[in-house]
């Protein structure tokens, strides 16, 4: 036999060995942010939110050989059943769902085979697109404090906060704590309340039964995985100034000693006190200022020469707990 054949020969079972490799390149896509299909770039990572992701893979319709795909998460293990040993002749693209396993890439794999290898458990050549998920949330905090309640209510208020929403999002986890610390993980340390998000339009519920600096962290979630937990957002939460009860242990005029009890125990500062003739109208005089104790309970004697009806009125500036605020008490005399 010549020399020409015999490499003749060598070159054809080397083109018979070798796995078939794409007359033109494949086309990649996954769900983008916006639910349409984005295009997967093999010489660069391409960057999304969505954590419901769907990849469809397509080879050439003139491409001799077989070929899978298959999808790989941020720890390299597959978010995709291998797909089974697809010939372009017959199929020339594939579907596969991706499960979200948290931020980080994801491998497109599209592996090349022979033509004769039909059940794809040969030698391959590959292609690589890689998918960027960097999925999160967070809570909108509110620009000024916020009322426990309303004066003179002992109903706790409901406030409404934002919650950014996530593409391909199945739900969120929104934890918060009055005092909270955040931990090495990001989540709260000890005890919290839960809320949950109407995903319909993004707002979350939120109780602050006492006064206080409450902070909020939040997570979206798709199946078993979720995002990180969001940076913290701080609520301070104030109690409305309204008074429990006022009383006169010494009513003997002209001289008086008045004792109030503020609702809120952990209202600090003083009250100043004036009166004003008569059950409506009138000009407000002041008495003077009564210290608040440990106790939310203040004590003041004053003077009233003329008999009469008089009203009183209580006004405190505010604290860091409790809100400044007006109370004119009932007829006095």
């Amino acid at each position: 036999m010549s020399q020409r054949k015999i490499v003749l020969l060598l070159a054809l079972a080397v083109a018979v060995a070798a796995p078939a490799t794409a007359s033109a390149a494949p086309t990649v896509t996954v769900t983008g942010d916006d639910g349409n299909p984005a295009p997967l770039n093999a010489a660069a990572p391409f960057g999304l939110r969505n954590m419901d992701v769907t990849v469809t893979a397509a080879v050439p319709a003139g491409d001799t050989g077989n070929f899978t795909v298959q999808v790989f998460g941020p720890d390299n293990v597959a978010v995709t059943p291998l797909s089974t040993c697809l010939d372009p002749e017959f199929t020339t693209s594939t579907r596969r769902f991706a499960d979200y396993r948290g931020n980080g890439g994801y491998t497109v794999l599209l592996r090349y085979y022979a033509e004769a290898d039909t059940d794809c458990n040969g030698a391959a050549t590959e292609r690589r697109f890689v998918y960027v998920i960097n999925a999160g949330t967070g809570v909108t905090g509110p620009p000024t404090k916020l009322l426990t309640r309303a004066p003179n209510s002992f109903v706790t208020n409901t406030h409404q906060l934002g919650v950014a929403l996530n593409p391909g999002a199945v739900s969120y986890e929104v934890r918060y704590a009055l005092g909270g610390v955040i931990g090495p993980d990001g989540a709260i340390s000890g005890p919290s309340s839960e809320t949950f998000v109407n995903t319909g339009n993004g707002l979350a519920d939120f109780r602050f039964a006492k006064p206080g600096r409450y902070v909020i962290v939040a997570r979206a979630k798709n199946g078993i995985f979720s995002t990180p937990w969001s940076g913290a957002t701080v609520v301070n939460a104030i109690a409305p100034f309204d008074l429990e009860r006022v009383s006169f242990p010494d009513a003997r005029g002209p001289r008086y000693k008045l004792r109030g009890q503020v609702r809120e125990r952990a209202a600090r500062g003083k009250v100043t006190i004036s009166w004003a003739k008569g059950r409506k109208g009138g000009r407000f005089h002041r008495i003077g200022k009564a210290k608040i104790n440990t106790k939310g309970r203040f004590t003041k004697r004053f003077t009233v020469h003329k008999t009469g009806v008089y009203r009183l009125r209580y006004t405190y500036k505010g604290s860091s707990l409790v809100a400044g605020g007006k109370v004119t008490d009932a007829d006095m005399g």
